[in-house]
């Protein structure tokens, strides 16, 4: 797929503060400018669960019971991602989340370009605060279910859209600001 025209918005929810305790997974794949396919699931950490992670989820420990675990569900992102560019809003934490969640099942790192869409939003446009609600605002769209993984992802997907518009192209920006996810970056 011609990646100036697609890309792969996803949001990781974790159960606690661990990096390896993924609770849901949302993605939404962007081609032509449209949301052509999401991916959501809830997924079984295998953990402990927060207070604090659940207020802001509100994923019980009882709905992932018999949920898949990581290792179940990573082969199937990956054919959904298809060797796009990857973007999510707050990459930094994504990508960690992705990469301790790997490392943990002794999974390879595959090579995925990433960029994030909080850090595109800071050197590109004028706003006072940059989180996905405020960009979000930003935008005047509307935006239900935060910290929901699908409509985190949907969100980021929204306003990576409209922050490409102040690019030549996602090839350009990628050359710009694109980032590798490889065992060496950890």
């Amino acid at each position: 797929m011609n990646s100036d025209n697609a890309f792969v918005a996803l949001d990781f929810e974790t159960a606690n503060g661990k990096r390896t305790s993924i609770c849901s997974v949302g993605m939404v794949k962007v081609v032509q400018h449209q949301i052509v396919e999401t991916f959501y699931t809830l997924v079984n950490p295998k953990d402990y669960f927060s207070k604090t992670n659940i207020a802001v989820h509100g994923i019980q420990p009882e709905q992932v019971t018999d949920a898949p675990t990581f290792d179940e569900v990573f082969p199937y992102m990956l054919k959904f991602i298809d060797n796009l560019p990857v973007v999510a809003h707050n990459a930094a934490f994504d990508m960690s989340v992705l990469h301790a969640s790997l490392k943990a099942q002794d999974i390879p790192t595959p090579e995925m370009t990433y960029f994030c869409s909080c850090q595109l939003a800071r050197r590109t446009v004028d706003n006072y605060r940059y989180g996905l609600k405020h960009m979000m605002d930003f935008y005047r769209l509307d935006f239900h279910g935060h910290h929901d993984a699908l409509n985190d992802a949907k969100a980021c997907a929204m306003i990576t859209f409209r922050l490409l518009k102040h690019y030549e192209s996602l090839d350009h920006l990628l050359q710009v600001y694109g980032k590798q996810l490889t065992d060496k970056d950890y």
